[in-house]
C-alpha cells in the first residue's frame, strides 16, 4: 500500500531546502534544478506544489516569519517588560544554528530591496513587526520602573534594533571577532545601561534595593 504524503509537511521540508539554497547562493544563484538536487526530489514535485521560482521564494519568505513569530510567542508567553524585552532581543541575534540560517536568509532578501531589485512578493507577517513590539516592550518596562525614563520608548527600540542588525551583521561577517557569547555579553551592558537609575516604581524602597542588586538576574 502506498504511504499516504503529508502535503503540508513535505511542502515544509522544501521551503527549508530552499533557506539553506538561498543562505550558500544567494537569491540570484538559487534555481529550480538547485532546489531540486538540495532535496533529492525532482523539478516535477517542486512544480506540483509551487507556481514558479518567485513563488517559491515568497513562500520561503512567509514560513521564515510564520517560525519567527511562532517562537517569539513561546519565548515570551507569561513575560513582560524588560524581562520580555531581553529575551526578544537575544531571540534576533544569530546564537544558533537556526537563527543565523534566518539572518542569512533575511539578509539575502534585504540586498535586493536595497538595490531596488526586490520582486518578491511581501507576505503579511503574523503579529507585530520587531520595531512596534519593541517599543511596546519599552515603554511597559518604563511604566513599571524597569527601564529609564529619559529617553522615548521609540528611541530606545530604535537603537536596540540597530544593535541587532549591526550585531546580525558582523557575527555573519567576522564570527571570530563577534562570537555568540560576546554578543549576549554586549547586550547585557546595553541592558544594564537601560536598567540603571531606572525611575521609581510601586515596590517599597527595600524592595528596589533588593531588585537593584539582582538587577541582571531579573531579565537574564
Amino acid at each position: 500500500m502506498p504511504k499516504e504524503v503529508d502535503h503540508d509537511e513535505r511542502r515544509e521540508e522544501l521551503l527549508e531546502a530552499v533557506w539553506r539554497v538561498i543562505a550558500r547562493h544567494g537569491i540570484e544563484g538559487t534555481t529550480i534544478r538547485g532546489i531540486a538536487k538540495e532535496t533529492g526530489w525532482s523539478t516535477g514535485v517542486l512544480s506540483h506544489y509551487f507556481a514558479d521560482k518567485d513563488d517559491i521564494l515568497g513562500s520561503a519568505l512567509r514560513l521564515a516569519y510564520e517560525r519567527i513569530a511562532t517562537r517569539w510567542d513561546a519565548k515570551l508567553e507569561g513575560l513582560t517588560g524588560v524581562r520580555a524585552l531581553y529575551e526578544l532581543v537575544l531571540d534576533n541575534l544569530p546564537l544558533d544554528g537556526e537563527r543565523d540560517l534566518e539572518t542569512r536568509l533575511l539578509m539575502n532578501y534585504w540586498s535586493l530591496m536595497i538595490r531596488g531589485q526586490d520582486g518578491t512578493p511581501h507576505p503579511r507577517r503574523r503579529g507585530p513587526r520587531l520595531i512596534d513590539l519593541l517599543t511596546t516592550l519599552v515603554r511597559e518596562g518604563q511604566q513599571a520602573g524597569e527601564i529609564r525614563s529619559d529617553e522615548s520608548p521609540r528611541d530606545i527600540a530604535e537603537r536596540l534594533l540597530g544593535l541587532i542588525d549591526g550585531f546580525s551583521l558582523h557575527a555573519l561577517l567576522n564570527p571570530e571577532r563577534l562570537t555568540r557569547t560576546r554578543q549576549i555579553a554586549l547586550i547585557r551592558r546595553e541592558f544594564d545601561r537601560l536598567t540603571d537609575n531606572a525611575a521609581p516604581s510601586a515596590t517599597t524602597r527595600a524592595e528596589q534595593n533588593k531588585t537593584h542588586r539582582n538587577r541582571r538576574r531579573t531579565y537574564a
